[in-house]
């Protein structure tokens, strides 16, 4: 795993819980949550939650833990074509991750996923641990292949600023299909492995339940994501409770036996 990113205290893999709120992020670390993930599930698969919200949830979650890693999904690409309009986010921040739905056909895309990520770190004034985000059903989504995006990531130097630390494995769908039905665990442990040769992070994620979880210990992920299995009545829209994500974290914790 590489040294440029913060990691979370204990054994991998860690558990992400994505947020809406101050009182989500507190229920969540109450949970047993590693890692603090703010999203807007309305505005999308990583829908943004507004910069002032965020700012709101960082500073709070801040004066409690300086060392929780925090993670903030941007929205897509797309969204982003005014570079403009990219707003100056908290330094307390640890990992931001954009999606590229919709720009797969765009031999342009790796150039303006770099400038985009470059313009938040010189509006913020900071240096952030980007996080690449491939989806499984890439082909619904209009975006890069899984295998695309990994050889991106590969491709860039982990010492300059900008390049990724790692690659979320997520759906772009929220319908109900879990990650294993987009992807085969062969292809999703090719690139794992791929990655933590390079010295990334590879971070799961995609309607992945407490029955979602057989077998995988053998992909051997850093992080696992969840937002409905938090959520009291299992659906992404639905509010995080501590409950949830405790029942979620013992599952996580048998599968590594």
């Amino acid at each position: 795993m590489t040294k440029e990113a913060p990691v979370a205290a204990g054994d991998t893999p860690w558990l992400l819980v994505s947020v809406r709120d101050v009182k989500e992020a507190e229920a969540a670390l109450a949970g047993g949550c590693d890692i603090l993930d703010l999203k807007e599930p309305k505005n999308g698969p990583l829908g943004m939650v507004p910069a002032a919200q965020i700012s709101k949830i960082v500073d709070a979650v801040r004066k409690k833990s300086k060392i929780v890693p925090i993670s903030v999904a941007l929205g897509e690409l797309s969204e982003w074509d005014d570079l403009k309009k990219i707003p100056k986010l908290s330094a307390g921040v640890t990992y931001l991750k954009v999606g590229t739905a919709k720009v797969g056909k765009d031999a342009n895309w790796p150039d303006r996923w770099k400038a985009i990520r470059k313009q938040f770190e010189t509006n913020s004034k900071t240096k952030f641990h980007w996080v690449a985000v491939a989806y499984a059903d890439w082909r619904a989504a209009g975006a890069p292949s899984p295998t695309a995006i990994v050889d991106a990531v590969l491709e860039e130097s982990l010492t300059k600023s900008g390049g990724c630390v790692g690659v979320l494995f997520d759906t772009w769908a929220k319908q109900g299909r879990s990650l294993w039905e987009w992807i085969s665990r062969a292809d999703l442990k090719r690139h794992a492995d791929a990655l933590h040769q390079g010295g990334r992070i590879v971070a799961l994620a995609g309607g992945l339940a407490c029955d979602k979880l057989n077998d995988l210990h053998t992909l051997d992920p850093d992080i696992v994501g969840i937002r409905s299995a938090a959520c009291k009545d299992g659906l992404r829209n639905g509010v995080v409770v501590k409950e949830a994500v405790s029942a979620f974290r013992a599952c996580l914790r048998a599968s590594k036996k």
